[in-house]
């Protein structure tokens, strides 16, 4: 019976209704027509999913659902209710024990205890009791939405236990199968921990957790200039904020907008009115919907419409533009600006002054009961703060916040009253706005007093940034005779003892001088200063006088149409733009300091945005310096500008970092010299000795990335097109350059090959060489030419070529490097074959550790520094030797080799007699000699390898066999995981292996080998031919690799001499080759228990150690973390969280560290995997470390493998993915086959019982 296998949703499948009560009627009346046991089994299936609804042990999409529809009420007269509730503790259907002061604040009424008093109507009762948990439910959402930032302020301020409870609530919001009686739990945790708070209602309202959606501005019409420049604003800097509606179309314009956010948006239309509806749809489980303005034939291509709301939670701002009844298409422009909910610095400065008075160390966790005391003083300071009854002394501490923070005063001070009046009213339930405050009668006068005495201690606290910014612009002229108030504001010293109600009175002439200036303007002022620069340059070129505005408007304007595809400069810019605007104040010089005042406070629409853009522009002062000095031209060309400094002084620099698990990469960096002019006033007191400028030489520099050199190539190719006949110069130089960035490239390309092929001598290395010549001979030759000196033209080509044939040189000599270090490697590795089983990379990597540990040996140094996570092991030459020692050993155990002799002192003995000289590593000439002293070293440890090379009997033919998968449509999975291999490939992997266990270089992962990788893995095939091989992933290969493959494979088809057996994993590859032969896949090679007998059989034989795994499952959100945490954790347990792509080098370095480290013989570490990994690649480590014996990283060549003298013990929690309805164990096999293969013995699930 098909809707039998479906029992779990059969709750809630529609149109099923009159099949299932004629299957229920006819097992009352025992029918002999249909499988009476089968039917009884879904029953008791159904039943099982009512009880888990009775048990509050659903989730919260179940409850709803079912108070949608439901398919129950067949089955409720089946089903024992007093059984349920019997067996059941009662405690389960109360609800939390709630304080009045958290009811007050939550604005729904508190539900009642859920009734489970059983009636005759069962089908009543259960629609009675669904009801009541969904009422639950919308309580605990509304709890969450107001707590969680509360929670998230706790945890901020290291309050005990606030981390476990945040990451509580994020599982209620993120995790669908979370149940009812868990969110009742947490939640009776959370109320527990607020419990103490006596002022929580207070900290709330502070913390902006009271009104999840606020419609501050509900959309006001502007004046037709502001329409207008608004447009050509957006057109100029967000050319992307536009969309059309057709006629006779209707058109939604979504915005994502994040939690905790106050938004303003703004619309405007370039022509025809326009039907406008906004609104804001909230993510969350029960979506809400709130408008925002509606309106038909709004004029929008006169006025422009503009509003602001407030937001608790993340959501989506729609705007919708009805065309329907259009004739024309409307092209509508917006802008939409996010900003976080705005804090209250007062309160968060009191606090952090109070709790660095009572708490020195400010790190350490605090007690519930010592943050309820600090933020009950927080509160009665700010109370007094209101009333005027603190001393200066008392603020000290808050002149670093005045002066750090952009505090809005009043804003701050009606916050502050309107907080006050909720104690006052001893936390009333109606939540009043600080306007709604001043119209029930709250006096104004009494917030602008304390308005006026926190702006002048606000003021107080900017004198010096005041008094420094007048004097570092040289802003007031002949400041000495015109102006002493400079002196008398420094001179102004604070009366601690001063209450804060006198403050006005004492420093009246401070709030005088002033009064006009707002936090904005002060906090631009301390800016101005900070980034000077900026002013300099802006003073440097004249850009405030009409010829200077002129040139800034065509800089702007020719800038603007450079840069639309370049968002960098585009950004850049668009700060300059806004800076000159804020800085002209800064620039003019004024007769007193009155005058400052004024033109500062005539700048408006400040706001910390604006601030922003002058720090970028100071941040990017060389490149603002560059379009300035730029000569005056219609269009301003960048390219060639940066063409001639690059030829005047520019130096590629290449960093090679790839040992380091960095990017290598390069770039060319290059220099202007600029003359600034300093204002330097005399320190003499003779009066008739005038002011000097002094102009001093300021080099100013720059590198160009490797993708702003793609752009610097695309803008001289364009340009190339564009020059006039007569630019000579320019177009000798430009195709010149051109040549030359392409060798440059080339050169960066060799040597990354050499690096990647590894090369020892090409680890960690960086190169410079000068494009410029450095007799200046181009820069000569260029004045020539603008002075038309005969000859020039051919001396400007020939010194340039000459620049190329160098670099081009360069590459020559590195492409021999390359050819050469091949070549001796290829060789060696024929005479040598243990070469052959480790990597380019990995032969790299142990020349490095094999090289004397010299002072002067930074590689290796740096090295094992890396991967170590260590401090500077310059000068602890004792613990580098020992690394080395150990990184050699992982090295050796990799092969798995039995005939050699691992012990630490064999290992140094070696490695004293084959070391190479520092010195002879760095020689070219010897680097066959010294490549010959690393195969020297492994022969003498494997006996030339002699047990791999060793004929078997088993073998007395070359086989190649194509053991065919099931193709993703065949199997009976349809989970949506990353994850090429099921349980039945790892079976017959492990089995084809018959008298060892395999190594890692017996396996090619096509889906992340390169050509070398390929090559020398078959070449590996062909000199060990009593080893297994298998070629796997190869579906995955790029079809050029693909056919690299199978023409290797074509080779071994085609070769008389003995091979190593071969199979290649494929579900593409349905037609056998010449030479290949079908693998038969028996019922044993699809049986779990055989697979694990012949991977503890094959441990046996080889005297191996079974790996100790520990796996730990259940469902998500059980406490398997907890678990591991409380019963399976000690103290040298680590911890490696697996969230998406696995990082393999840094595993690797953190399994070394581990060890190096730690001086017990048992180790263990904790896979904490998400269910959002890559499971695929997590498999396939998996299988290296456990069934290999080894994890090689093939990018970094590092290598890790357990040792036998120490003890690792791997715990590993695997994620469950619920939205599959699979069981935990299923789960597990799908998802980590190889683990579910090799440790089922170990398996443990946690539930909640």
């Amino acid at each position: 019976m098909a809707i039998s296998k479906n029992s779990k949703s059969v709750l809630f499948a529609p149109n099923i209704g009159s099949m299932l009560k004629y299957i229920l009627d006819v097992r009352q009346n025992n029918d002999k027509l249909i499988d009476i046991k089968q039917v009884d089994d879904f029953i008791q299936k159904v039943n099982e999913s009512i009880k888990d609804i009775l048990s509050l042990n659903s989730t919260r999409k179940t409850y709803n659902d079912l108070l949608c529809t439901s398919n129950a009420i067949y089955f409720l007269p089946f089903y024992d209710f007093e059984n349920t509730f019997t067996l059941s503790d009662p405690q389960r259907f109360k609800f939390p024990v709630t304080p009045l002061q958290i009811l007050a604040i939550v604005s729904i009424d508190r539900p009642n205890d859920i009734d489970i008093s059983v009636t005759d109507q069962k089908e009543t009762f259960f629609y009675c009791f669904i009801q009541q948990v969904v009422k639950w439910l919308e309580w605990f959402d509304e709890f969450i939405d107001i707590f969680q930032h509360v929670i998230e302020w706790l945890r901020a301020r290291k309050l005990q236990r606030a981390e476990q409870l945040l990451s509580d609530i994020h599982t209620i919001k993120d995790d669908s199968a979370t149940t009812v009686i868990k969110m009742k739990t947490i939640i009776q945790y959370i109320v527990e921990l607020l419990k103490p708070f006596k002022n929580l209602h207070r900290l709330c309202d502070l913390l902006n957790c009271m009104k999840s959606f606020e419609n501050v501005d509900s959309g006001t019409l502007t004046g037709h200039d502001q329409w207008k420049s608004y447009i050509e604003e957006l057109k100029r800097v967000h050319m992307n904020n536009t969309f059309t509606v057709n006629a006779h179309f209707k058109h939604e314009h979504q915005q994502s907008i994040s939690a905790r956010r106050v938004v303003h948006w703004s619309l405007a239309s370039e022509k025809l009115e326009c039907n406008i509806s906004i609104e804001y749809r909230i993510n969350t489980p029960r979506t809400m919907s709130y408008k925002i303005f509606s309106g038909e034939k709004v004029p929008l291509e006169k006025k422009l419409l503009q509003g602001e709301f407030k937001t608790h939670q993340s959501g989506n701002l729609i705007i919708t533009i009805d065309n329907e009844t259009g004739r024309a298409p409307r092209t509508i422009w917006y802008q939409i600006k996010i900003m976080p909910f705005s804090t209250c610095h007062l309160f968060d400065g009191i606090f952090s002054m109070l709790r660095q008075q009572h708490f020195q160390q400010s790190n350490e966790n605090i007690q519930v009961a010592d943050l309820s005391d600090l933020i009950d003083r927080a509160f009665e300071f700010i109370d007094s703060l209101l009333n005027g009854d603190i001393t200066l002394e008392d603020m000290e501490y808050l002149k670093t916040v005045f002066h750090d923070k952009n505090i809005d005063v009043k804003e701050e001070v009606k916050i502050l009253f309107s907080n006050r009046l909720i104690a006052n009213n001893n936390c009333q339930t109606t939540l009043t706005t600080a306007t709604n405050i001043i119209s029930q009668g709250q006096n104004e006068q009494d917030i602008e007093q304390v308005c006026e005495w926190l702006r002048t201690y606000q003021y107080y606290s900017h004198l010096s940034i005041i008094a420094d910014c007048v004097q570092k612009f040289d802003i007031i002229l002949n400041i000495d005779q015109n102006d002493e108030s400079i002196e008398k504001l420094q001179e102004m010293i604070k009366n601690d003892s001063c209450s804060l109600k006198k403050i006005s009175e004492t420093y009246k002439d401070l709030y005088e001088r002033f009064g006009k200036l707002t936090n904005h303007h002060l906090q631009l002022i301390k800016t101005i200063t900070e980034c000077f620069h900026v002013v300099q340059i802006l003073k440097k070129f004249d850009l405030y006088s009409t010829e200077g505005l002129r040139r800034f408007l065509e800089l702007r304007d020719n800038l603007t149409t450079q840069f639309q595809l370049q968002e960098r400069n585009n950004m850049i810019l668009n700060s300059l733009i806004i800076s000159y605007a804020l800085c002209e104040p800064f620039v003019h010089q004024v007769e007193n300091l009155e005058g400052f005042v004024d033109n500062v406070a005539k700048l408006s629409n400040i706001d910390e945005s604006s601030l922003e853009h002058i720090k970028v522009v100071n941040d990017n002062i060389q490149t603002v310096n560059m379009w300035l000095s730029a000569e005056a031209t219609t269009i301003l060309d960048n390219a060639l500008i940066t063409m001639e400094h690059l030829y005047k002084t520019g130096t590629v620099q290449i960093h090679l970092r790839n040992l380091m698990s960095e990017k290598s990469y390069f770039e060319i960096a290059y220099s202007i010299d600029t003359l600034t002019t300093e204002f330097s006033r005399s320190n003499e007191f003779d009066c008739d000795e005038k002011d000097k400028n002094i102009q001093k030489q300021e080099t100013i520099k720059f590198a160009l990335s490797m993708d702003d050199i793609d752009d610097h190539k695309r803008q001289l190719t364009f340009c190339n097109v564009d020059l006039k006949q007569y630019m000579i110069d320019k177009k000798i130089l430009l195709e010149e350059q051109l040549k030359l960035l392409d060798t440059i490239e080339k050169i960066y390309f060799i040597l990354l090959k050499l690096e990647k092929a590894g090369h020892p001598n090409f680890q960690l290395k960086e190169y410079s060489y000068d494009v410029y010549d450095r007799p200046g001979t181009v820069s000569k030759i260029l004045s020539d030419l603008k002075n038309n000196e005969e000859g020039s033209e051919q001396k400007l080509k020939q010194e340039i070529r000459d620049r190329t044939k160098y670099f081009q040189a360069k590459f020559t000599k590195f492409e021999a490097d390359y050819d050469i270090w091949i070549r001796d490697l290829e060789k060696l590795r024929c005479r040598s074959p243990l070469l052959q089983l480790f990597s380019n990379h990995q032969v790299m990597i142990m020349f490095i550790l094999l090289t004397t540990s010299a002072t002067e040996n930074q590689v290796q140094q740096k090295f094992l520094k890396k991967l170590f996570s260590l401090d500077d092991l310059s000068k602890k030459q004792e613990e580098n030797f020992k690394l080395t020692v150990l990184c050699l050993i992982h090295y050796l155990q990799s092969l798995r080799i039995k005939d050699c002799n691992l012990s630490n002192p064999n290992v140094i003995n070696l490695y004293n007699k084959y070391k190479i000289e520092y010195n002879h590593s760095k020689n070219e000439d010897l680097q066959s000699e010294n490549l010959q002293k690393l195969s020297s070293f492994l022969e003498e440890f494997f006996n030339k390898g002699k047990e791999l090379l060793a004929e078997s009997p088993a073998n007395t033919e070359n086989q190649q066999y194509l053991v065919t998968l099931n193709s993703p449509e065949q199997t009976s999975d349809k989970v949506d995981i990353q994850n090429d291999f099921d349980l039945d490939t790892y079976y017959i992997l492990l089995n084809i292996f018959n008298d060892r266990l395999p190594a890692d270089y017996q396996l090619l992962r096509c889906s992340v080998a390169t050509d070398d990788d390929i090559r020398l893995f078959f070449s590996r095939v062909r000199t060990f031919p009593r080893l297994t091989f298998a070629v796997i992933d190869i579906d995955k290969l790029h079809h050029r690799l693909r056919e690299l493959v199978l023409n290797e494979q074509d080779s071994l088809a085609k070769q008389s001499e003995r091979h190593g057996t071969i199979y290649y994993f494929s579900r593409q590859l349905i037609s056998f080759r010449k030479g290949v032969r079908p693998f038969y896949i028996r019922p044993q090679h699809r049986n779990s228990s055989h697979a694990y007998s012949q991977f503890t059989t094959l441990l046996r034989n080889n005297n191996l150690p079974s790996p100790q795994i520990q796996i730990i499952c259940g469902k998500a959100g059980i406490g398997k973390t907890h678990r591991i945490k409380t019963a399976c954790n000690d103290h040298n347990t680590s911890c490696v969280s697996i969230n998406d792509k696995l990082n393999l080098s840094s595993l690797i370095s953190t399994l070394l560290s581990l060890e190096s480290k730690t001086s017990s013989n048992q180790l263990s570490i904790y896979f904490n995997i998400s269910i959002h990994a890559n499971f695929k690649q997590l498999n396939h480590a998996f299988f290296s470390l456990f069934v290999c014996n080894s994890l090689n990283d093939l990018t970094s060549g590092l290598t890790f493998s357990p040792s036998k003298e120490k003890s690792w013990k791997f715990i590993v929690e695997v994620p469950y993915a619920d939205k599959y309805s699979t069981t935990i164990k299923t789960n597990f096999d799908r998802i980590l086959p190889i683990l579910s293969i090799i440790s089922s013995n170990n398996f443990e699930e946690v539930t909640d019982e």
